[in-house]
């Protein structure tokens, strides 16, 4: 039975997610000030929000849909996250904003419909991925896209902001704001109360994120020899992302697994990139693209009655392969196209130094 009421909490708790991640994500944003970085982290949402709205109206299988409004969300949260690589590198509002409202409208929606709304374009649910908390169309296509804009800006000197991130309690308190209202997103995405799926998902949701602290810990100790709450915070948004997808298709055992492979992947890519080039945005890539597709293909490995383990077949696996590579592909080349097309307006709000720079920074 769907319960109308949990359309309203996963709404309310996805959302809550964006200013606790623009609190942990700080030194992505834009250097224009306090006010304005809020207002224009407020009109991205929105606007990607109401994108979604607006495109899904002439879908009718989508709108009106119990899930229409909880994927509105994830659409602010998507648009949100896609704008941060544009605004670590200029100070200007609009570049930003155009790139992630067209990457909402091309990348986000036609991935969420194809994943969260399969029968509308006439795929039947049981032959698309299994991503419960729209881990493709957010965490894949956003990582992806990141990873794009990052390869192509290579060159873009960017000055150090480590400075902003903000003090290890606020941290701590977002990362705990951002947990509890992913938790109520994934219970919400289920659109059901149930004595054994929705105990699952709570338990699993508790436990992969644990598991990532400690997995990006370890990572942390052995590549930098410390630990700290930073690194907590960041293992626990792996593990999170890790587990949005299959939040109900895992035993806690498999769920603590696949935190702790997520945490540890994902420290030790970020630790190198950031190392290599001294852009710590490759955080972005790091935490979303590689935990979420740890998490996709753990399901293919592990799911609850489907995976490769309970079944001994392979597809599964191969579907949950093919779709990151799929996203991956669409939103990178949508990207790249869109970064291009807004390049000379960032170039102007920022502009190129030297190679010698972008070394020092």
């Amino acid at each position: 039975m769907i319960h109308p009421w949990l359309t309203v909490v996963c709404t309310l708790g996805i959302l809550a997610v964006i200013p606790a991640l623009s609190v942990q994500y700080r030194e992505f944003l834009d250097r224009t000030g306090m006010r304005s970085t809020i207002a224009l982290t407020v009109m991205i949402s929105a606007g990607s929000l109401l994108i979604w709205l607006l495109i899904s109206l002439f879908i009718p299988s989508v709108w009106g849909s119990p899930l229409e409004y909880p994927t509105a969300a994830l659409a602010a949260v998507a648009g949100f996250l896609a704008s941060l690589t544009v605004r670590d590198t200029t100070s200007r509002a609009l570049p930003a904003a155009l790139f992630a409202l067209a990457w909402t409208a091309l990348v986000f929606t036609p991935i969420a419909i194809v994943v969260l709304f399969p029968t509308s374009v006439g795929i039947p649910p049981t032959a698309g991925p299994l991503d419960l908390g729209g881990a493709l169309p957010v965490q894949v296509a956003v990582g992806a896209g990141a990873l794009v804009v990052l390869t192509v800006a290579r060159r873009w000197a960017v000055e150090d902001r480590s400075h902003a991130r903000p003090q290890s309690w606020l941290m701590l308190v977002s990362g705990l704001v951002t947990w509890a209202g992913w938790i109520l997103g994934f219970v919400g995405l289920e659109l059901s109360v149930d004595s054994v799926v929705t105990p699952r998902i709570i338990v699993n949701s508790l436990i992969a994120p644990l598991l990532g602290i400690v997995g990006w810990l370890i990572a942390q100790r052995i590549t930098t020899a410390r630990t700290n709450a930073g690194g907590a915070v960041a293992g626990l948004l792996s593990g999170l992302v890790a587990i949005s997808a299959g939040s109900a298709y895992f035993t806690p055992l498999w769920a603590g697994l696949t935190g702790l492979l997520a945490g540890i992947a994902s420290a030790l890519f970020v630790t190198r990139r950031v190392k290599a080039t001294g852009r710590h945005a490759w955080f972005l890539v790091g935490v979303h693209l590689v935990a979420a597709s740890v998490g996709l293909l753990m399901v293919g490995i592990f799911g609850l009655g489907l995976g490769l383990v309970y079944t001994g077949q392979v597809t599964l696996f191969q579907v949950q392969f093919v779709s990151i590579v799929v996203v991956v592909l669409w939103s990178g080349v949508i990207s790249l196209l869109l970064w291009l097309a807004v390049r000379q307006a960032a170039r102007r709000g920022h502009p190129v130094p030297s190679d010698a720079v972008r070394a020092s920074s």
